[in-house]
């Protein structure tokens, strides 16, 4: 998919990603207020796995920004854009 919008009333944590050739990718979780909370574990394995693409394929990630949406509703099993999980 080349676009994806999302609307709501959402809360969201952020952090950061350094690249193997020292870019600076900034990491978003989106949740729902109640759930803003429990998303640090969710950031910290993301960065876990990006680090792990980059030593395991020696590619990194191509975008300034990666973004992470997750609801208790929504009517798709996932949804994967470039710069937008579901």
């Amino acid at each position: 998919y080349l676009f994806a919008l999302v609307a709501g009333d959402l809360g969201f944590i952020k952090d950061e990603f350094i690249t193997m050739s020292g870019r600076k990718v900034n990491l978003f979780f989106y949740s729902e207020h109640k759930y803003v909370g429990k998303m640090g574990y969710a950031m910290e394995s993301l960065k876990r796995a990006m680090k792990w693409d980059e030593d395991t394929f020696g590619l990194e990630y191509d975008l300034d920004i990666f973004n992470v949406l997750a609801v208790d509703s929504f009517n798709m099993g996932a949804m994967e854009n470039k710069s937008l999980n579901v």
